[in-house]
């Protein structure tokens, strides 16, 4: 597949899946300047660590700011989001497990 048959797009987000097996789904997720992702949650635990750009993670209310080379942990079940800041883009490398099925299911509409 190519890039293109592996991204997903939620909004302004660009969620591209680099590798998937039956525990753990990896992908990068392009976020222009400014884009906010919406408050979700899901039952993976999710690990996103900061390639470029600035920031906001919100998860059960509580705000953090990253930039390139900072991570942080999702627990299972709790609500989160992403807001980038408005003066560049930004890039994260998230990995989830268990399996993102449900994104991986999207892939073969």
């Amino acid at each position: 597949m190519t890039k293109q048959q592996n991204t997903l797009q939620f909004g302004d987000v660009a969620i591209h899946i680099l590798s998937n097996s039956d525990k753990l789904t990896v992908a990068d997720l392009d976020l222009p300047a400014g884009a906010v992702a919406s408050i979700h949650q899901h039952p993976h635990e999710e690990v996103n660590y900061v390639v470029s750009g600035v920031l906001d993670f919100m998860c059960n209310g509580e705000v953090t700011t990253l930039r390139a080379g900072e991570a942080i942990r999702i627990p299972p079940n709790q609500p989160h989001n992403i807001t980038c800041h408005p003066d560049t883009p930004g890039k994260v490398l998230t990995a989830w497990t268990p399996v993102r099925q449900d994104l991986i299911d999207q892939l073969t509409k």
